[in-house]
């Protein structure tokens, strides 16, 4: 029985960590899509707004814990 729960607690665990690190991925590629697209002429018109993405909250997308 010891053995399953540290089995089920890993895998919660590496679910975790695996989401933190999408999370932080997509976190990361925004500025640098957003100046690729600053740079380029066919965007450079358009006016987008900042939204920073919150962590926490792609992570819970991730795990399942958000509602809606």
């Amino acid at each position: 029985m010891r053995l399953a729960g540290l089995a089920i607690f890993g895998s919660l665990l590496i679910n975790m960590a695996f989401g933190l690190v999408v999370a932080g991925a997509i976190t990361a590629a925004r500025p640098i899509v957003a100046t690729a697209l600053s740079q380029c002429s066919r965007h450079a018109a358009s006016v987008t707004v900042h939204r920073p993405v919150d962590a926490h909250y792609l992570a819970a997308v991730r795990m399942g814990w958000v509602v809606g």
